[in-house]
């Protein structure tokens, strides 16, 4: 039973009998508020989640829940990713980035991945986007921050190792395999050298063949001279100078090698070089008078110009002898068969 009194309306105590309800009744009525207020303590607790927002229902408060424990995983795990210490990947990764030569490299590879402040870090001194964030030198970062300086230092590596003209890693080969990768070379050398060698040999002898015939022909010419015109006078003129320049021809022309049409020009010339005797003093029990004897020296005369002329052309180049090779076997006719 509620009383009234000055400072308003009390509540009756447990027990007391209020419109015909008893103690029970009171406690049955008041139950229902004691779980309303159980919900509104428990509405309280998670209002920071929910930022206290009338009307969400707790499922829709869970969400934020598992998205701040998912970032607060990440953040743990960050460092995972970084190379172990005492690795060999993160002691090239030490020796290599924080090297004077790539350090300025590693702050701009750094910069470029949002891993450290562009406006206040330099190869000697360093800002970090992430905390614990303050000036400190590479080394401090790579021991503070070793997942952000793992990331940025193996971009850096894998940039410099794909970059177009970088040097790639040679294997050193072994010397078995060295003398098969200059075999090639070393057997073109060896065919050059003799090729060279051969073609420098062959020049040598043209060279001196050639010598040879120009100073035999000369020489028989001016023998053969002076015995005609000594023939001419008398006709028992001194034919021995005109036998040792002859002799001395023929055996250049024995010299002369092939092809083969070169070879069997040449034959035919020494077996018909005029002069091999000297000339008649009389024909048919007759003696030649001094104009018989000078008809005969000019045809000889005549006669050993020609020969001369065709051994001047023994000389020539050896492409012309192979082409009068190849023709002279054209067009000798083909062995009759056996009947």
């Amino acid at each position: 039973m509620r009383q009234r009194t000055r400072h308003g309306t009390v509540a009756a105590p447990l027990g007391v009998r209020a419109g015909g309800r008893t103690g029970a009744g009171i406690a049955a009525v008041a139950a229902p508020s004691r779980g309303r207020a159980a919900r509104r303590a428990s509405s309280t607790v998670a209002a920071p989640f929910d930022d206290r927002a009338p009307g969400r229902s707790a499922a829709a408060a869970v969400v934020p829940r598992a998205a701040a424990a998912a970032i607060a995983l990440l953040t743990a795990a960050a460092p995972a990713f970084a190379a172990p210490p005492g690795s060999k990947e993160r002691d090239v990764q030490l020796v290599y980035c924080l090297d004077s030569a790539h350090r300025g490299d590693l702050v701009t590879a750094a910069v470029r991945l949002g891993l450290l402040r562009p406006d206040v870090s330099t190869p000697e001194s360093v800002m970090p986007t992430a905390p614990p964030v303050g000036r400190m030198s590479p080394e401090a970062w790579a021991v503070r921050h070793e997942g952000d300086f793992s990331r940025a230092c193996s971009a850096l590596m894998a940039a410099g190792a794909d970059a177009p003209g970088a040097p790639a890693e040679k294997k050193e080969d072994g010397w078995f395999e060295a003398f098969l990768t200059s075999l090639p070379l070393l057997a073109v050398g060896a065919l050059l050298t003799l090729g060279g060698q051969m073609s420098e040999r062959l020049s040598t002898e043209r060279r001196l063949l050639k010598q040879q015939l120009d100073a035999g022909a000369t020489a028989f010419r001016t023998a053969a001279r002076a015995y005609l015109t000594a023939y001419e006078a008398d006709p028992q003129a001194d034919h021995t100078a005109v036998v040792s320049a002859r002799e001395a021809l023929l055996g250049a022309l024995a010299q002369v090698a092939g092809p083969g049409a070169r070879r069997e020009r040449a034959q035919a010339l020494a077996d018909g070089l005029p002069l091999a005797q000297p000339l008649p003093g009389a024909r048919a029990g007759t003696l030649l008078g001094t104009a018989a004897r000078a008809r005969d020296a000019q045809e000889v005369r005549g006669s050993v110009e020609r020969e001369l002329r065709a051994v001047a052309e023994l000389n020539g180049r050896a492409l012309h002898w192979r082409w009068r090779t190849a023709r002279a076997r054209l067009r000798r006719p083909a062995p009759e068969a056996a009947p």
